[in-house]
């Protein structure tokens, strides 16, 4: 990054609310850390960060989504936590002075980030009052929205959990011309990324189809706008 004035423009161009957020985070910076910033391109599916590996670079999110990911034994991968509103990532374990990462994070969709070293970010917030006032408001925020989705969440029967992840895919995703929404993942893939079984996957895709709020077609599911509003209704 040659400057903060460079850096302003780069967050000016970022969505409404990350928009707001960045900018207020990053008002004071000053140029020697903001000129440490590098641009980086990541792209669907690769790694961020991974757990295990020493926390040395924080990354700030431009654009993109990004979500949290567990290797299970037996190769079995466990996607737990969309990472919405936190636009920062790599610094919970600098602050808990955790030396390595601990959870895995890729890229849910292509994204465009910033980074910089964990030393020269701890020592900008340590003098940055503004910046450390929003960082641990935005933090403690993830936290307990988190704690609540999880005691929600491990309660939710497999149909529910599917029923919530179409809803969100449906939403996401880009749509053909009349609406129409066509899942790409297989039921092992949505197995992995709701936390059951396929078998139980298989039952629960079922029992969507027979009430009407999916259509099953060569073996995708596929959601209409009628069956997104049907199926956002009966979640609600």
């Amino acid at each position: 990054m040659r400057s903060k004035q460079q850096l302003m423009e780069i967050i000016g161009k970022t969505e409404h609310d990350r928009r707001k957020y960045l900018m207020q985070l990053f008002e004071y910076v000053p140029d020697v850390i903001a000129e440490e910033l590098n641009y980086e391109e990541v792209p669907k599916g690769e790694y961020i960060l991974r757990a295990g590996m020493p926390g040395d670079t924080v990354y700030i999110i431009l654009s993109g989504q990004i979500t949290g990911v567990d290797h299970q034994r037996m190769g079995r991968v466990y996607y737990f936590m969309d990472f919405t509103r936190m636009y920062i990532i790599g610094d919970f374990e600098i602050f808990a002075e955790i030396p390595e990462y601990c959870i895995s994070i890729c890229a849910a969709k292509d994204c465009r980030l910033l980074k910089i070293s964990s030393k020269s970010y701890m020592s900008w917030v340590r003098h940055d009052e503004n910046a450390l006032f929003l960082r641990m408001k935005n933090i403690m925020a993830t936290l307990t929205s988190e704690r609540i989705v999880d005691r929600e969440y491990i309660f939710m029967s497999c149909t529910e959990r599917l029923a919530d992840y179409l809803l969100k895919s449906y939403r996401n995703a880009k749509k053909d011309s009349a609406g129409r929404h066509r899942v790409t993942k297989t039921q092992a893939q949505l197995a992995d990324r709701i936390g059951y079984n396929v078998r139980s996957v298989q039952r629960s895709i079922a029992s969507l189809e027979k009430d009407g709020f999916i259509s099953n077609e060569n073996g995708k599911i596929t959601l209409s706008r009628e069956q997104y509003l049907k199926l956002n209704q009966y979640r609600d």
